[in-house]
């Protein structure tokens, strides 16, 4: 990611912790948020259904539920007849699937689970039967963003943000029926790894200047490292010896995290900024003209809806499987 001149000169703190998908990953950056949204993308509504797929502890699980809630991305609602209530997803909630959907791409190509490496996860479209596949465009029906030439543009609203309350994530092993998003939540399921991650797009490498923008404790920022390092999404370089001293870069497997990136960006442009005057603004280099990112399917170019989607796990040398009903 490359920048343009910006209209004024934002601290680096204030880059990294205040830009959108920064913003984006204080709401929704934690991995029991992303795989309870998920469920909810499956068609789960209840309390004990979320219970039974995830094996997350009921105390966990009603704390998370209710700040979904609190971010307008679940609504609590009591259906005629029924004692209890269900949580569904809002407008907001829904739109998150894009986002679900490229980093659901990015664990199949470059972390699968043993059952993503015999099988593909495919997604139809549940009216026409036609495959979809997902690609985030400039706005509905516009052209691929080409991430070598995107810029960014500060605006005034750029400040520094403190970050939001995290807890330990600590699982049983995810139900293997529900393969998206499994395995990439414990590589980046969690709001100091995308805040290390933003770091590396913006080119910030070694420990201190992480450390500085970032506003993590050490103990905190190296465990981060060592987690991203293990997970092929960063590798060190070392640029100084005794003592040695390492840079971390992003390799082929976190670069091809961008596009998990442009649609997060999109969403909280969204839903989290003030679109007249966003804090943060991705900048067509060409054409200088600002990026709205939107997850659509390449052949339509329309945004891809979770409701009327269908997935199946699908042998790559065998032939199409029916697609499964979903609510």
């Amino acid at each position: 990611m490359t920048r343009s001149p910006p209209a004024r000169s934002p601290s680096v703190r204030a880059l990294i912790t205040g830009n959108p998908v920064a913003l984006a990953h204080a709401v929704v950056g934690d991995a029991w948020t992303q795989l309870i949204l998920r469920e909810a993308f499956y068609g789960v509504r209840r309390f004990n259904e979320w219970s039974d797929a995830l094996h997350i502890p009921r105390t966990v699980l009603s704390g998370r539920l209710k700040r979904l809630v609190d971010n307008k991305l679940l609504e609590s609602v009591v259906p005629e007849g029924r004692k209890r209530a269900e949580y569904r997803l809002t407008a907001m909630g829904v739109d998150l699937f894009g986002v679900a959907l490229m980093q659901g791409r990015w664990e199949r190509d470059y972390a699968p689970s043993p059952m993503q490496s015999r099988y593909d996860m495919v997604f139809y479209d549940a009216a026409s039967g036609e495959r979809l596949d997902p690609v985030v465009l400039n706005g509905v029906g516009g052209p691929t963003i080409d991430p070598y030439q995107v810029g960014w543009e500060a605006g005034p609203g750029l400040i520094e943000r403190d970050a939001p309350a995290q807890r330990r994530w600590r699982s049983k092993p995810p139900p293997i029926d529900r393969p998206m998003i499994d395995r990439s939540v414990k590589i980046i399921g969690d709001y100091w790894s995308w805040l290390v991650v933003g770091c590396a797009f913006f080119r910030l490498r070694r420990f201190e200047e992480i450390l500085s923008a970032a506003g993590m404790a050490p103990n905190i920022l190296s465990d981060r490292l060592s987690r991203l390092v293990a997970g092929g999404v960063l590798e060190k370089h070392a640029y100084q010896s005794g003592p040695e001293r390492f840079e971390y870069r992003l390799t082929q497997s976190g670069r091809g995290l961008y596009p998990v990136v442009l649609a997060t960006h999109g969403w909280s442009l969204r839903w989290l900024c003030d679109a007249a005057d966003p804090p943060l603004s991705l900048i067509d280099r060409n054409t200088g003209e600002s990026l709205h990112p939107v997850v659509c399917d390449s052949h339509t170019k329309m945004p891809i809806a979770a409701k009327a989607t269908r997935w199946v796990m699908q042998n790559p040398a065998s032939p199409r499987r029916a697609v499964p009903d979903a609510d």
